[in-house]
């Protein structure tokens, strides 16, 4: 099994309004129209490990549908526009969204928002749910991901990075660091009506190292073996 590697870029904490179809110059639009969402009366199976990487929980809320990063560095420097995937999942799998945004050439903003122009908003409020974005085009083989602000209050300060793992129902633990104080047992989520993740690993932020780039290992247990997946972040999210 390769190794899934994960970059990890500053939290953002709040929204700032982009619209799909206006000039890229304004900041992040959809890279084209309508949005892409489907909800279907069975769970669509999924082969990805990694289902989510979040500064938030997955718990259902009535706040809209908002998706937020913090900025990576490749967007500030680049003079040609970054695709960025963005994907949301419930998870009972009955509803996934997954669309290609870009990101304005030399982007100048302090936070990163992906605007859902979606029409289940009031679905997205009774279901748990956890959102996804990566670099590159929705179909890429990519796994640089940047952690996401979903549906998050406004002023929130995080404290824990939630790695939300599908291993379909096996054993998850995540260790970062050295010693066994670097070790931990991922939390059991799984649920008769949740197929889309059922492991949920916890990092709390002050936790990790302080190194330019700090590796987390998922380990997943299996029936007669062991699968290790490594995942590199970039510490660079505010620290508590």
């Amino acid at each position: 099994m390769k190794p899934v590697h994960i970059k990890i870029f500053p939290a953002a904490l709040a929204l700032f309004t982009t619209v799909s179809g206006t000039s890229l110059a304004q900041g992040i639009a959809l890279e084209k129209g309508p949005f892409q969402e489907r909800v279907s009366e069975y769970s669509k199976v999924s082969g990805d490990i990694v289902m989510g990487v979040m500064l938030t929980g997955d718990e259902a809320s009535t706040r809209e549908p908002s998706i937020v990063t913090g900025v990576a560095p490749d967007w500030t420097a680049s003079s040609a526009a970054s695709p960025v995937c963005v994907r949301i999942v419930t998870k009972d799998g009955r509803y996934e969204a997954e669309n290609t945004y870009l990101i304005a050439p030399g982007y100048a903003g302090t936070r990163a928002p992906f605007p859902y122009e979606g029409q289940q908003a009031d679905l997205l409020a009774e279901r748990s749910a956890v959102a996804l974005v990566k670099a590159g085009r929705c179909g890429d083989r990519s796994d640089t991901f940047i952690p996401v602000h979903w549906k998050a209050e406004p002023g929130a300060q995080p404290k824990t990075l939630h790695v939300y793992v599908n291993s379909a129902g096996n054993p998850v633990s995540i260790a970062w660091g050295r010693g066994a104080d670097a070790i931990r047992n991922c939390a059991n989520v799984t649920e008769l009506a949740g197929l889309k993740y059922t492991a949920r690993c916890d990092v709390q932020i002050d936790e990790l190292p302080s190194e330019a780039t700090v590796r987390l290992t998922l380990f997943v247990a299996r029936s007669n073996s062991e699968e290790v997946f490594d995942i590199r972040i970039l510490p660079v999210f505010a620290r508590g």
